[in-house]
């Protein structure tokens, strides 16, 4: 999203031809044409501010976002930016983690514009980001009040309530998901109604949405629903099934890609939707919620053990560092490297637990820092029972947000998570432990431009 189109207005006629044909090529998506022009017009009137506004948005558009902000800069030394263009450069500071800068824009431009809605929505995420929960959560209330049916603004706020623990406001704004175009699951075609509380239906189909974590996460669920009617057919990604058939056997689980027949459930629910059935108040968490439901495979557990080397007396650390988020999976990364301190301590061993990683590439990394991190053949991310067996073969995790920490907190090993703050549910806490996997102690990172060497000291201290 960003603040419009490129106005025209200037005298001299031979600039002024320059920047009408910057428009045509800009409404024609031929940006590369509309920079050569932005450059002729400079060159003919250098004072004028539309060629650097229009060069701005251009390059902006091509993602040079460190360009547009020069070029929105160069425009405000030869006259005023209007509403659209402080919101353009506050979207391009936030691209390059300018947070704070990028928020004076957005307050800038709600003075000029009161009722600039993504004024409010860009300044609402640029708070979250920087970990300013009061001020994301005005943001997008405002947003919301201009327009109650805006998908982004209603999900969005809807995830910042869930994450305060305001269930009963926050669940149906969540459920807005579907209608925003930032939401990339798929809902179930089907003429049954949606299960409720309040529901009759004897069974109930519950069908997969999102990924593997957050499968797992609202799977706590599934037997709080199991309790309340006679039978439930669970579709979850096919990685999930078996561990998720020995886990609850009274359940019915099958692959989230086939297809079920209408006449063998008498309502649906979307995974995550479960939530707000069961969970109103932080304390239904804890009544509603299964502890330590995922059982892996005894058999898995000892061949993993057997295969890494490791024995009774070992203290065994498994270490994630990766997600595989698409937009938000580098935010919430580490480096390696970065985990040294970690690494180097005495008394442990390590076990690689990040998905997609290269047991050549860790061994190159074990060579050059002398760690002794431990790769295995089991493939973690087409394998959740190999995963889960995996976890369950350490004594305890270090990792960032990923998978991997919700298949071990289902199980019920102890994780020190290095959280980015950017999903909801690690908000949900007693002191520092998640409600939902309470085995999983969160340090969250101070915001998204922090280091974050001081969550690793602190995880480092405790062990």
């Amino acid at each position: 999203m960003d603040g419009g189109g490129i106005d025209i207005m200037s005298n001299h006629t031979k600039h002024q031809r320059a920047i009408k044909k910057i428009e045509t090529a800009f409404q024609a998506g031929k940006y590369a044409e509309a920079l050569d022009l932005c450059n002729v017009a400079i060159a003919l009137n250098p004072k004028d501010i539309v060629a650097y506004r229009a060069k701005a948005r251009l390059l902006q558009i091509q993602r040079d976002f460190a360009g547009a902000e020069k070029y929105y800069d160069a425009a405000e030394k030869r006259g005023e930016l209007t509403a659209d263009d402080l919101v353009n450069r506050g979207i391009v500071k936030a691209e390059q983690q300018k947070y704070d800068e990028g928020i004076k824009d957005f307050d800038r431009a709600l003075k000029l514009k009161p009722d600039y809605l993504l004024a409010y929505i860009q300044r609402g995420a640029s708070q979250w980001e920087m970990r300013r929960w009061p001020e994301a959560l005005e943001s997008f209330r405002e947003a919301n009040k201009l327009d109650p049916n805006h998908a982004n603004a209603q999900w969005i706020l809807g995830l910042l309530l869930l994450q305060q623990g305001e269930f009963k406001e926050g669940w149906p704004l969540y459920d807005t998901r579907w209608k925003s175009d930032r939401f990339k699951s798929r809902p179930l075609l089907t003429q049954k109604p949606q299960w409720t509380t309040a529901s009759d239906a004897k069974s109930v189909l519950v069908w997969g949405e999102q990924g593997i974590g957050d499968q797992v996460i609202y799977g706590s669920l599934l037997p709080a629903l199991k309790q309340r009617v006679e039978k439930v057919t669970a579709m979850v990604d096919p990685r999930l099934i078996s561990i998720f058939k020995r886990s609850m056997p009274d359940i019915e689980f099958m692959s989230h890609i086939d297809k079920i027949r209408s006449d063998s459930y008498d309502a649906h629910i979307p995974f995550a939707s479960l939530g707000s059935c069961f969970v109103e108040s932080v304390d239904d968490i804890a009544k509603h919620a299964a502890r330590e439901y995922l059982k892996p495979d005894p058999a898995r557990v000892k061949a993993i053990c057997d295969e890494a080397g490791f024995t009774g007396n070992d203290k065994v650390i498994g270490v994630s560092w990766v997600s595989s988020a698409i937009k938000i999976g580098p935010h919430k990364s580490v480096n390696l490297e970065q985990l040294l301190p970690i690494l180097r301590l005495p008394g442990y061993k390590f076990l690689n637990l990040q998905y997609g990683s290269s047991k050549a590439a860790v061994e190159k990394f074990n060579e050059a820092y002398g760690t002794n991190i431990v790769t295995t053949s089991v493939d973690l991310l087409k394998d959740i029972e190999g995963l889960a067996a995996a976890c369950a073969a350490c004594d305890m995790l270090v990792a960032i947000s990923s998978s991997t920490v919700h298949v071990a907190g289902a199980i019920g090993v102890p994780v020190h998570l290095m959280d980015a703050n950017k999903l909801w549910y690690w908000g949900n806490k007693d002191g520092d432990h998640s409600l939902w996997y309470p085995s999983v102690k969160i340090y969250p990172r101070d915001n998204m431009i922090a280091s974050w060497d001081n969550v690793i000291e602190k995880v480092r201290s405790e062990l």
